[in-house]
């Protein structure tokens, strides 16, 4: 009863803030993959599964084919579950002891098709003149990361050309930063997706042109937590 209590509460609050047919629908459906989600022992690395909400997960799988090229930023479940269902993944990690988890999960599964690099934060003596929402300035709100940056894990994306991403994934850290260096390396017709994007301040210096960019924002619930949050799609039209 608890359990439901908090989905119906969360329910509300979510309508009253996206108050679509998509959202609510999204409520009703995943009820129980909600609660499942929540037992012992369930995880995104054990279910290879993002960890987004539910219902772009559902709109991903329509998405994706075998040919495609994935960037990430932050990796996990997502990684698996990219890895086998995809031509080729390129992912990138903060966390040194996560970084260990996953790569000795990718040999013990014998995963061959997964780039993957850790860039750990790095000290930056500039931390309190800049602020999280400004792509320029590479930093997290995050507490644990005061006086750092992620400059160099940001710009990994770099080295890859223009257009050349089917899909890329931002759901680590500087998410400002990341969208910034991402715009240009999405092939036309593919995808920038935002994990956790009612935090506001990821998208506040943006401005996607309806022109250019088809949005869809996809609210509910998500795997392993309580609360409700938000991913949002961005799919690229044509290029300026």
């Amino acid at each position: 009863m608890e359990e439901m209590f908090i989905y119906f509460k969360m329910t509300l609050k979510t309508l009253l803030k996206s108050p679509t047919f998509r959202t609510f629908y999204s409520c009703l459906k995943y009820y129980f993959q909600w609660r499942q989600h929540l037992k012992p022992g369930q995880n995104s690395v054990n279910n290879k599964m993002p960890w987004l909400t539910f219902s772009s997960i559902t709109s991903i799988k329509k998405i994706i084919t075998p040919d495609m090229i994935v960037f990430e930023y932050g990796s996990g479940g997502s990684t698996l579950f990219w890895s086998s269902h995809v031509k080729n993944v390129i992912s990138v990690e903060h966390n040194k002891e996560w970084h260990f988890k996953i790569k000795e999960e990718l040999l013990k599964q014998k995963i061959d098709n997964v780039e993957y690099f850790i860039f750990e934060a790095e000290a930056d003596i500039n931390y309190f003149q800049k602020s999280s929402d400004n792509p320029e300035d590479y930093i997290s709100n995050d507490k644990s990361f005061v006086e750092k940056k992620f400059e160099k894990y940001v710009k990994k994306i770099d080295e890859y050309p223009d257009h050349y991403f089917d899909i890329i994934l931002v759901d680590g850290r500087a998410r400002p930063s990341c969208i910034l260096h991402s715009l240009k390396k999405v092939k036309v017709n593919g995808y920038l997706i935002l994990d956790n994007s009612e935090r506001s301040y990821y998208l506040h210096r943006f401005q996607f042109d309806d022109q250019y960019w088809k949005r869809e924002d996809y609210s509910g619930p998500a795997p392993y937590i309580h609360h409700f949050t938000q991913t949002t799609l961005f799919k690229k039209l044509k290029t300026h």
